[in-house]
């Protein structure tokens, strides 16, 4: 991953739009930031039954103080509230992995049980030449493995506001490659494929790779790989998984496990 992680300034996915994290490794460009990565409020309104209004708003107190799910049920049926889905809706795919919910975009994804999956909160993000990926979603292995990485492996789901699939899958490569890897040839690109998920959700596929050494000496990662998945969420917006692995370091992310993790991706 970039510079591997070293700032996002080189590897770093997120949504934090104006703020680099550090890059893989040093190109990543990848920096949380505080959270970014609800409640529910019952509104009784007086009208001029004294008595009626009385016992409403005492019941609507009451059932306020009992907590969110109670007050759901008693609001008016016009209003609405958001709640993230849970339970099996974030159940991995295959054995040996633990699913990723992003919840703000109604999808998931698995990544092996190995990872560490951040808050929806925590934001990452990329920044290259090529423009800038926000994300969310963020997993990542590997923190700090080695000198000059700041993840051996780097995940997270972000937008894109290219016209196609092909070109957001695309231009999302060439900005890991840049803003996680200090690659300012934008890596050497695969050609957009079609890819249809275990789930059924269509998109456009790309591999990029490249050469690439850590800044700093000490690690044994000689180059990277990039993947990314170009899909739409089921409200037509455009979603690309991203994802950022060393090469040539031991445990490194393997191409069929980074497809597998691409094939996981669902809408809840």
């Amino acid at each position: 991953m970039p510079n591997s992680q070293q700032g996002i300034p080189q590897q770093g996915l997120g949504p934090s739009m104006s703020v680099p994290f550090p890059q893989h490794g040093q190109t990543y460009g990848y920096s949380p930031q505080p959270p970014r990565k609800g409640n529910a409020g019952l509104l009784v309104g007086i009208g001029a039954v004294v008595l009626v209004l009385a016992v409403v708003i005492v019941t609507a107190v009451v059932i306020g103080t009992r907590g969110e799910d109670e007050a759901a049920v008693a609001a008016p049926t016009t209003t609405t509230q958001t709640v993230p889905p849970t339970g099996t809706s974030i159940a991995p795919l295959s054995p040996g992995s633990k699913g990723v919910l992003v919840a703000s975009e109604r999808v998931a994804y698995d990544v092996p049980s190995s990872w560490s999956i951040a808050p929806e909160s925590d934001l990452m993000t990329i920044v290259g030449s090529s423009g800038l990926f926000p994300g969310v979603g963020k997993a990542s292995e590997g923190e700090n493995y080695c000198p000059g990485s700041a993840y051996r492996g780097l995940a997270g789901v972000g937008f894109s506001l290219e016209s196609t699939l092909s070109a957001a899958a695309t231009t999302v490569a060439k900005i890991a490659a840049e803003g996680g890897y200090s690659d300012s040839t934008g890596g050497k690109l695969t050609a957009p494929t079609s890819l249809t998920t275990k789930s059924g959700v269509t998109g456009q596929f790309v591999e990029g790779s490249g050469p690439w050494t850590p800044q700093r000496s000490g690690c044994t990662a000689n180059a990277y790989s990039v993947y990314t998945f170009a899909f739409e969420n089921a409200a037509g917006a455009t979603l690309v998984l991203a994802i950022l692995v060393d090469r040539g370091t031991t445990g490194e992310l393997s191409a069929d496990d980074a497809k597998k993790m691409i094939a996981s991706i669902r809408l809840i």
